[in-house]
């Protein structure tokens, strides 16, 4: 069984806790909202008896091609694959959309005509949940696959973007000093009111070697744990290989 390692930010968020206490500060934290610029929909999907990964990719290959054919592209799609499963029998459809909620639906609908339900049950329940890219390099990167580590986290009682953004803007500066191909995303939780989802994509098979090397046991490391802590929890994290269709 694989065991996932999460070396940047479960290291950071799980289990934290903590408060913020100046008042002041805190009330016109409030006032900094993120500049959410696409949204973002995850459908879980499990594969139908007698159905394999094979049937998966013979199916998608033949929707995306017509898809490329006649219409514009107009969000990305790709499939997310469980890391710590040798035997894949479950899976995500992610796709990020500019707040386009009928072009997602309609590609759905193309799903459905196309009798998908006979290769996998899925739960299609289109949310639209706001996000934004705080790091993207993915453009400049041409792999077969990426690996992704997706947080569901939730703000302490005193905390919110506002006062997460110090520790996030900091981050992001180490992050870049270490020249690591990486990108991350913020997504807004609707499932809970305090909620986000934090997305880590790595596009390097060494990338945990050297993250264990280069970032863990640095004391800017450290400090930005500390930062991370007293502003939001993390109570679920998870990896995948993601392949991107669109």
């Amino acid at each position: 069984m694989y065991k996932s390692i999460y070396f940047l930010l479960i290291i950071i968020l799980l289990n934290a806790c903590g408060s913020y206490d100046d008042s002041n500060s805190s009330t016109l934290s409030t006032l900094i909202k993120p500049n959410f610029t696409y949204k973002q929909d995850f459908f879980n999907c499990n594969l139908n008896n007698n159905n394999s990964l094979i049937n998966l990719e013979s199916f998608f290959s033949k929707v995306v091609e017509e898809y490329k054919i006649n219409k514009p592209q107009k969000f990305n799609l790709s499939i997310l694959f469980p890391n710590a499963s040798e035997e894949v029998s479950s899976f995500i459809i992610s796709i990020s959309s500019n707040s386009n909620h009928l072009e997602v639906l309609k590609f759905i609908e193309k799903l459905e005509e196309y009798k998908f339900d006979d290769i996998a049950s899925c739960t299609f329940s289109i949310y639209q949940r706001n996000a934004l890219d705080l790091i993207n390099i993915s453009d400049n990167v041409d792999n077969d696959y990426t690996f992704i580590e997706i947080l569901r986290c939730e703000y302490n009682s005193d905390s919110n973007y506002g006062t997460f953004k110090i520790a996030i803007d900091r981050f992001v500066n180490k992050i870049g000093t270490l020249n690591i191909p990486y990108s991350l995303s913020y997504v807004e939780d609707k499932t809970t009111s305090r909620g986000f989802i934090w997305i880590n994509y790595f596009y390097s098979e060494d990338y945990k070697d050297f993250l264990s090397t280069n970032w863990i046991n640095e004391i800017d490391s450290s400090e930005i744990k500390e930062e991370f802590v007293t502003n939001a929890v993390c109570s679920d994290s998870r990896g995948y290989r993601a392949f991107k269709l669109l």
